[in-house]
């Protein structure tokens, strides 16, 4: 019997010594576990979503931010819908007339004048 020996015994009682395992293998577990973190830190980033308003502008150039873009505007008003980017690309524009933003943004501008819909 070796007095250090990293081994098992067998039901017949002989000493087998265990595999060595050599340093590549432990760099390929860690190489793996870091690519496995790697790769879903990266899942996560994907899936969340980043807080964004749009911006709509009517015809007679008033913007203001809304979370989400609502189908009740009236026609006459011609409302577009553009994205953060372009609000951050115009905002010095002078066609534009850059109105508060609501903290109910249920509604619209109509020549710098604000008009909630309809609580239905």
């Amino acid at each position: 019997m070796e007095p250090y020996c990293l081994c098992f015994v067998t039901p017949s009682g002989h000493f087998v010594p265990l595999r060595k395992f050599p340093m590549y293998s432990f760099k390929n577990l860690v190489g793996t576990a870091v690519l496995a973190a790697t790769l879903a830190a990266g899942a996560m980033v994907a899936t969340i979503t980043v807080a964004s308003a749009d911006v709509a502008c009517n015809s007679n150039g008033d913007c203001w931010q809304t979370s989400q873009r609502y189908t009740t505007y009236p026609p006459s008003l011609g409302v577009q819908f553009y994205g953060d980017d372009w609000a951050v690309t115009h905002r010095t524009d002078t066609q534009y007339h850059w109105q508060a933003n609501q903290t109910n943004d249920h509604g619209y501008y109509d020549h710098g004048t604000w008009h909630a819909f309809d609580a239905r």
